[in-house]
């Protein structure tokens, strides 16, 4: 018994020790949280047989009040833009949602790639241009510079050579009969470093719903080659529409209903663009968890701004939800 006293004895003294050791090694430490310094922000991109779209916006400081008028009253429209294809030369015009005529809301939401609703209540600025020499093209270069403030910023990309999908097909899950994923095969060239980025569209849905107006992109969009290089690869993707739908059971969220008719846009990207993306969707995805690694998305515009000009190789199929298809 004794023995035993002494044991725990020993044991208590051992975690006292202990404790005061770890309390007399604490630090203060000082964070120095760098104040708000306002950034432009670029959302550009340029698609085979498109013109090219940008939008401007800035920065907001995290440590202010924001709301849904601060946020899109952000949008720049008095900025001064060029394009260069290295040969021609252009300046890009304005285009706000306020332009749109009645009744192309919803066409005007796609361009925009904004909710129609919020196209009505806030005024959004864009840049673009009709020259059909700057409608995008496949392996050629684009630069772009913006005058803002007294401020150049600059930006490069590249339209790559597409690489489209071999075939498309939908498979019904054991659990539910008539509700399935997206799959699609890829034949994915030697080279290693292609990058490929996943939109959809539904033109007609199952249960004779509405349509999308837009294309929609699933929780991560975009992949590149680095495990299959050179090889013909299966793979498949969530239908976006329905991954958050609370009125569908667990079994069919994420899921195309038999007989949805899915217009899929698939592009080409450069090196450049996937770790933009990447970074981005999956600093999105982490959901501001302070569990989760901190990610820096980085930027291909100069002069300290923040965001992305890339440039779309795009390529599109029809996939109709249907058994005899796979």
């Amino acid at each position: 018994m004794e023995f035993l006293i002494l044991k725990y004895k020993s044991i208590l003294w051992a975690c006292l020790l202990l404790t005061t050791i770890f309390i007399g090694c604490q630090k203060d430490i000082i964070l120095d949280i760098p104040g708000y310094e306002e950034k432009l922000v670029v959302d550009g991109r340029i698609e085979t047989g498109l013109p090219p779209f940008i939008l401007l916006t800035t920065n907001r400081n995290i440590f202010e009040e924001n709301s849904l008028d601060s946020l899109f009253g952000s949008y720049i429209s008095d900025a001064v833009i060029t394009i260069s294809d290295g040969i021609n030369f252009d300046t890009l015009q304005t285009v706000c949602s306020s332009d749109i005529p009645t009744g192309y809301e919803e066409l005007g939401a796609y361009v925009f790639g904004i909710p129609s609703f919020y196209l009505k209540k806030f005024k959004f600025c864009a840049y673009s241009t009709l020259n059909p020499l700057f409608f995008g093209r496949e392996n050629t270069n684009y630069t772009i510079t913006i005058h803002y403030k007294g401020k150049k910023y600059s930006a490069n990309t590249s339209i790559p050579t597409s690489i489209p999908l071999d075939t498309v097909y939908w498979k019904p899950e054991k659990s539910t009969p008539n509700f399935g994923f997206a799959y699609a095969k890829l034949s994915d060239p030697a080279a290693i470093g292609d990058s490929y980025f996943w939109e959809v569209l539904r033109i007609k849905t199952g249960n004779n719903q509405n349509a999308d107006t837009r294309f929609y992109r699933p929780r991560n969009p975009v992949f590149d080659d680095n495990f299959f290089n050179g090889k013909k690869f299966n793979f498949w993707f969530e239908n976006p529409r329905t991954s958050f739908d609370k009125s569908l059971p667990e079994n069919e969220k994420g899921l195309y209903k038999r007989n949805d008719t899915v217009v899929i846009k698939f592009s080409t990207i450069n090196s450049t663009a996937y770790k933009y993306f990447s970074n981005k969707y999956a600093q999105i995805n982490s959901g501001g968890s302070p569990f989760s690694s901190p990610i820096n998305v980085p930027s291909n515009i100069s002069n300290g701004a923040l965001g992305i000009f890339s440039g779309f190789a795009t390529s599109y199929q029809i996939l109709i939800c249907n058994d005899s298809l796979f």
